[in-house]
């Protein structure tokens, strides 16, 4: 049986905050390279209006994924103990993305809901940001008073 420890929220809560920022970022970057590929330069105006539009929008959304994944990375980090370590758990972040962006796409009308992930670079910059979510949870976890 997984009980859940509400107290740890605490440590996750700041991490889905850094991966939402991270992915929306690249989310942006994916998005403006592929404008600029068609159209030339684009003037940084437009570049920073479409990065705060994207904080402002795209991270609404993906903050549930993100929290959905970390969330589910974190039970199966505190069941596995061997994964406590940050290569593995970053790596379990990563693969726990890679499998919902998978079933995400398969669900949803459209072909992609992250355009980002509609390529493999996208999609491994995508799982970076997931692992660095991951390390900080785990940095914030261990961090923790010993009765905490």
């Amino acid at each position: 049986m997984i009980v859940v420890r509400w107290h740890r929220l605490k440590y996750l809560l700041p991490a889905v905050l850094l991966v939402t920022v991270l992915a929306s970022i690249t989310q942006s970057c994916f998005n403006l390279a592929a404008i600029a590929a068609l159209s030339g330069n684009i003037p940084i105006a437009d570049i920073v209006a479409t990065m705060w539009f994207d904080l402002t929008h795209f991270s609404l959304t993906y903050a549930l994924i993100a929290l959905i994944n970390l969330l589910f990375a974190s039970i199966l980090l505190h069941m596995l103990p061997l994964s406590r370590g940050y290569f593995l758990a970053c790596l379990l972040g990563a693969a726990l993305l890679y499998a919902m962006v998978l079933i995400i796409n398969t669900l949803v009308p459209m072909p992609t809901l992250i355009a980002a992930t509609r390529s493999a670079a996208g999609l491994l910059s995508m799982m970076l940001c997931s692992s660095a979510g991951m390390a900080l949870y785990l940095w914030l976890f261990k961090r923790r008073p010993a009765n905490g």
